[in-house]
């Protein structure tokens, strides 16, 4: 069902609902959900996550490009700088992993892997312009206020950001969700600094709160 990445409720194309728009702390423009959060997936995301299977990549981001092409907005978005002959004004990136986690934890970031086989079969750019300075607790095991203050101050832009001057669109991709929480603080820190870049999240499913 197409929600609302806020409040979950039904929204057409995945928007963030009117209502939530008011709400100043949440600034997500949208959300892609092609998967239910079901056993099937679940298995995808336990291979991937915690087996290193990267053989469910191609499977998994296969259907996400259908999801996309079948959003009539991230549709549009894609198209009008290649009809114009306009260079790249969408493009993907992913949630960082603190480097203890990434180097001593996990090997890999799975979120990467993900987005980097959509920019390949969407053919835009995947840019890496940030990373996470501080370790964090697992968001699951936190309260939604503990999981605003796990997330404050954990993210920064890297040294070079310049080409986000010409960015229209970043697509920022995930496997998993529950409440939204980092990719609204992503979200914040982009618009931050480039107001009118639209932020828009693509993730494989979406947990129940």
């Amino acid at each position: 069902m197409e929600i609302c990445p806020s409040c979950h409720k039904y929204s057409t194309d995945y928007e963030t609902c009117l209502d939530c728009r008011s709400n100043k702390s949440f600034v997500l423009d949208g959300i892609l959900v092609p998967f239910s959060y079901s056993w099937p997936l679940k298995k995808i995301v336990l291979r991937l996550k915690y087996y290193h299977k990267k053989d469910v990549i191609d499977f998994a981001i296969d259907r996400v490009v259908l999801a996309i092409y079948a959003n009539r907005i991230l549709y549009n978005k894609m198209e009008t700088p290649q009809k114009s002959g306009q260079e790249w004004r969408v493009i993907v990136s992913w949630i960082p992993s603190h480097r203890y986690r990434r180097y001593f934890v996990k090997w890999y970031n799975q979120s990467y892997l993900l987005a980097k086989d959509l920019a390949k079969k969407l053919n835009i750019p995947y840019k890496n312009f940030m990373k996470k300075n501080k370790r964090t607790k697992s968001q699951a095991s936190l309260d939604r206020v503990g999981r605003l203050k796990n997330l404050e101050n954990a993210f920064e832009f890297k040294w070079d950001i310049s080409f986000l001057d010409n960015t229209d669109t970043v697509i920022l991709v995930d496997d998993i969700t529950t409440t939204g929480s980092t990719m609204n603080e992503v979200a914040k820190l982009i618009k931050n600094y480039f107001p009118r870049i639209s932020v828009r999240w693509v993730v494989l499913g979406r947990k129940d709160r």
